[in-house]
């Protein structure tokens, strides 16, 4: 049956709505001012300084880096004190969270610094490039009191939110192969770039996957790696640009592919979440749109519509009479039709990018005001999603 348009579209809610529902979007109304201290002044340190100086609530206080030059550039740019390094930034009353925007391999050092000095830390992903340098990292916050956060937006995200709620409703049966396909550009990454340094990166799945690890983890639970795998490209002095590896949720199948060797604009990423009764997709690393496919009753429909942001939906087939009885798996059930949900956060990419990171710094500041927050991110997801990372790389050697 050729697909047909419902005449109406069911609208749910928008970025603003959205923010009430499980950390989407956390504004801090308060007298009380965070003053923020940047580490590592690259163009990421720079676009995370303009988002967080304009937020309610936070002031950018200082810079230092690693390279003075850029530390210097970038001083002048916001009107803000250049120190010398991490002990005159640490050092300074102003300052209450360091935001560390640096290499993989000198976080934990830097972190450290910072929380014995009484600073919460906003860090870069990875938490760290070994397990135990992750976990002193840990212990140091635990021990000064502060908050240790490491930039996992994934589970900010208003499409991923949604997907967990339609994993938890049962909608769609149970889940039980995902997959994430990252064909990622490299124009930028030219060969003496430190992203193919593993004792600076720690490798792909250390110094991106953890993204992803740890989003499977909010929608499927714990999980472990099974089998990896990794690709050096030809001709090259020990650049690996291809990794894959499959992971075991309880009952879920997963498989990761992140392969950095496209130009920058032929990228394409892809989520995609197989279960009983349908399927469900998202495009892009951070995702602005989500598509739903399910077969099954129209109240049910509704349902999963009252979960998808921005929904609208189409018809794909009806199903009369008999019909309407569905066999899978071994089990038997009713449907009305099969039917396909498109949703979308409202946002233009960057600007949801923008608006992720200003909510996962809210939601830390939330929880140093007062531990009774519950936040999404903690130091435990830093150092899952590392651990699962490490084991990756471990088995793509063999």
């Amino acid at each position: 049956m050729a697909a047909v348009r419902y005449a109406h579209r069911f609208i749910l809610m928008d970025m603003r709505e959205a923010g009430k529902h499980e950390g989407a979007g956390l504004d801090i109304v308060t007298e009380e001012s965070f003053g923020l201290g940047l580490i590592g002044c690259g163009s990421f340190g720079r676009f995370c300084l303009r988002a967080f100086d304009s937020m309610p609530g936070v002031r950018a206080a200082a810079v230092t880096g690693i390279l003075p030059e850029p530390a210097r550039r970038t001083g002048e740019e916001f009107g803000l004190p250049v120190c010398s390094d991490i002990h005159e930034l640490t050092a300074r009353e102003d300052v209450q969270i360091v935001h560390i925007a640096t290499p993989p391999a000198t976080h934990s050092e830097l972190a450290i610094t910072a929380l014995r000095a009484g600073k919460h830390v906003l860090c870069e992903k990875p938490l760290a490039t070994d397990m135990a340098e992750a976990l002193r990292m840990a212990d140091a916050a635990k021990t000064a009191d502060c908050f240790l956060a490491v930039n996992l937006i994934m589970r900010y995200n208003p499409l991923n939110q949604a997907v967990a709620k339609i994993l938890h409703s049962g909608l769609l049966g149970s889940p039980l192969h995902a997959y994430f396909e990252n064909d990622a550009g490299d124009t930028l990454l030219g060969p003496d770039h430190w992203f193919w340094d593993r004792q600076i990166s720690g490798g792909i799945f250390i110094e991106h996957g953890v993204h992803f690890f740890d989003l499977f983890q909010m929608w499927f639970g714990p999980g472990e790696i099974v089998a990896a795998q990794r690709s050096q490209r030809p001709h090259s002095q020990d650049i690996f640009d291809q990794v894959t590896c499959t992971a075991r949720y309880g009952g879920v199948l997963a498989t990761f592919y992140h392969g950095f060797h496209q130009p920058n604009r032929m990228e394409l990423q892809e989520t995609q979440i197989i279960c009983e009764r349908g399927r469900i997709r998202l495009r892009e690393w951070v995702s602005t749109s989500i598509e739903v496919e399910f077969i099954g009753l129209q109240s049910e429909l509704e349902a999963l519509v009252a979960l998808v942001p921005n929904a609208s939906v189409e018809t794909v087939a009806l199903y009369d009479n008999d019909e309407r009885e569905i066999l899978g798996r071994h089990k038997t059930f009713k449907a009305d039709g099969r039917f396909r949900i498109q949703g979308n956060t409202g946002m233009a990419k960057m600007d949801l990018y923008t608006h992720l990171i200003r909510t996962l710094l809210s939601d830390q500041i939330l929880y140093a005001k007062d531990h009774r927050h519950q936040r999404l991110v903690t130091e435990e997801n830093g150092v899952t999603s590392l651990a699962m990372a490490i084991e990756a790389d471990r088995l793509s050697k063999h």
